[in-house]
C-alpha cells in the first residue's frame, strides 16, 4: 500500500510542480522537486508511519536546509487510497499556500517581518478551510469588509463553532485526524499569533477531560505540551510585557477569550 500511497501523491504533485518548471529527482530515501536550488520533497517515515512534505534549499545539488511543511499518519495495515487522496491533496494545497507566501516575501522591501519565516493566522484558517469549504465564503467577506483581518474574533465566532463538537466527540473520524494534524503542522511551524489561536482560541474551549486527553494523544508532543500549559492560563490574566510585542497579542487573545 505505500507503493500506490508515493505514487497517488508522487503523481498529485506533479501536476502542480511540474508545470511551474521543477524536475523531478527520485531517490531511494524521499522524491524532490528541484528549481535551481529550491526544492519540495516527500518521504515516508516507516518508524513513526507518517508521509512528509518538506520544503529545502539545494546547494551542489545537496540539501543544506529543510523546513517540514506538512505531516500525515499513513498505515499501511489499515488505510486506503482515500487516505492517500487526502494527504495528496492537502500536499498540493500546501504547496501552493507555500509558494504564495515566498512570492509576497519576494517582492517586499525594507527590513524581514519577524513572521517571514513561520506560519500565519491566515495560513492556518485557509488550511482548516479546506477541510470545511463553508468557511471560504466568510472568509472572503471577511477580507472585504474589514482592512485587517481580525484573526482571533474570525476563528472564535466562525471556526469555532464548527469544530468544537468534532473536537469533544473525536468524530467524524477524518475531520478530527485532519484537524490534529493541521493544529500540529501549524503550531510547530507558526507564529506566536497563530500559536495562541491553536491554544487558547480552540483547545482551551475545549473542557472535556476526555476530550483533552483524546486530543493530546491525536497532536504533536509540542502541542501536547503546550496545550496543557496554555489551559493553565484559562480564566487568568496576563500582564503584557511592553517590550516584546509578540506578547501582547498572547494577553490581548486571552483577555478577549475571557469575555465570552
Amino acid at each position: 500500500m505505500i507503493n500506490k500511497a508515493f505514487k497517488i501523491i508522487d503523481e498529485k504533485l506533479s501536476e502542480l510542480l511540474i508545470k511551474k518548471g521543477f524536475e523531478k529527482i527520485i531517490n531511494e530515501n524521499n522524491i524532490l522537486f528541484v528549481k535551481e536550488k529550491n526544492a519540495y520533497g516527500i518521504n515516508f517515515n516507516q518508524t513513526k508511519n507518517n508521509f512528509e512534505l518538506f520544503y529545502c534549499m539545494l546547494e551542489n545539488k545537496e540539501i543544506i536546509s529543510k523546513k517540514v511543511l506538512s505531516t500525515w499518519l499513513f498505515d499501511p495495515q489499515n488505510d486506503t487510497e482515500k487516505e492517500a487522496k487526502d494527504i495528496a491533496a492537502d500536499f498540493v494545497i500546501t504547496v501552493a499556500d507555500s509558494s504564495k507566501i515566498a512570492c509576497k516575501k519576494n517582492t517586499k522591501n525594507g527590513k524581514k517581518s519577524d513572521d517571514d519565516n513561520n506560519t500565519t493566522p491566515l495560513f492556518l484558517i485557509n488550511r482548516i478551510a479546506n477541510v470545511f469549504p463553508e468557511l471560504k465564503d466568510i472568509i472572503q467577506e471577511e477580507k472585504e469588509n474589514y482592512q485587517n483581518f481580525r484573526y482571533v474574533t474570525f476563528s472564535r465566532t466562525n471556526i469555532l463553532p464548527i469544530i468544537k463538537e468534532i473536537l469533544i466527540n473525536g468524530k467524524p473520524k477524518d475531520k478530527f485526524k485532519k484537524l490534529c494534524t493541521i493544529f500540529s503542522n501549524s503550531y510547530s511551524a507558526g507564529n506566536l499569533d497563530t500559536k495562541a489561536i491553536i491554544t487558547i482560541v480552540f483547545l482551551n474551549e475545549i473542557e472535556n477531560v476526555l476530550a483533552r486527553e483524546n486530543i493530546a494523544a491525536t497532536v504533536s508532543n509540542e502541542l501536547k505540551i503546550a496545550m496543557k500549559e496554555a489551559y493553565k492560563l484559562k480564566g487568568k490574566k496576563i500582564k503584557p510585557e511592553k517590550i516584546k510585542k509578540k506578547s501582547i497579542f498572547i494577553s490581548d487573545t486571552l483577555n478577549a477569550s475571557q469575555k465570552n
